[in-house]
């Protein structure tokens, strides 16, 4: 797929715009960090095929260690929402494992520790981007401070919607310029079409939703969390992919 699709915003519905404070998330948050990820340096060297084995390592592994407890977080995130929420998102995707398993396969295509990460996970000492990703959506999640709605905005709206964006290269240049297989790869394949892109979609859809329109309170919470975990993902987490002597900071 073209980057430029990549960057394509759709509307969870088509012919009727959001509320303005969704609207200004999209346009001020959501779509300049799908352009910020796709010029990340990581990203770019995958795509060159400059970048090293090891890098792309880091990052796989960084992100099976976050997954490890996806499964979970999604679990108590489903206890927290009314029973009227999945009547209103019934026919639609909705992303309910990290499904590592068949991560795995690309962190040890590239030599990662699955055995440490899956077994011993407090062992594995990922980048510092990962540690700081993980906390903030634990905290949006589980929080008692926080409603359903938070915890809705910061995975559906504050990462599922950037997911395609980010996953989507790294799944073609992993296989074109490293050689790795598309049975290795699968996990990257499976979190870089449609259906992945219908999960950001529903985001916006549960908030404009199930969240008063006149509750500013939490309109900006919501946006909290929205802006702290796109910025992670498109400032934060592809940094785990570069050496320290590349950094700039």
């Amino acid at each position: 797929m073209e980057q430029q699709d990549l960057l394509q915003t759709r509307s969870p519905h088509p012919g009727r715009p959001l509320p303005k404070w969704l609207a200004q998330i999209r346009s001020q948050m959501i779509e300049p960090r799908r352009k910020a990820i796709l010029g990340h340096p990581f990203l770019r060297a995958m795509q060159a095929g400059s970048a090293e084995p090891r890098d792309a390592e880091r990052y796989f592994s960084g992100l099976m260690w976050h997954l490890m407890d996806f499964g979970r977080h999604v679990e108590h995130l489903f206890k927290k929402r009314p029973a009227e929420v999945s009547d209103f998102l019934a026919g639609r995707s909705e992303d309910q494992d990290g499904d590592t398993q068949i991560l795995a396969r690309i962190v040890k295509a590239f030599g990662g520790p699955v055995e440490q990460i899956e077994h011993t996970p407090w062992k594995y000492k990922p980048h510092p981007v990962w540690i700081r990703h993980d906390a903030l959506l634990r905290s949006a999640i589980y929080s008692t401070d926080y409603g359903w709605q938070i915890g809705a905005a910061a995975l559906n709206v504050g990462i599922e919607t950037l997911v395609p964006t980010m996953i989507e290269p790294l799944y073609i240049a992993s296989v074109k310029n490293y050689g790795v297989t598309t049975e290795q790869a699968a996990w990257l394949e499976s979190r870089s079409g449609e259906e992945e892109r219908q999960h950001g979609e529903n985001g916006f859809l549960l908030l404009e939703r199930f969240v008063d329109p006149n509750d500013e309170t939490l309109q900006r919470q919501c946006e909290f969390f929205i802006d702290a975990l796109s910025h992670s993902m498109a400032y934060g987490l592809l940094n785990s992919g570069m050496r320290p002597d590349r950094m700039d900071s």
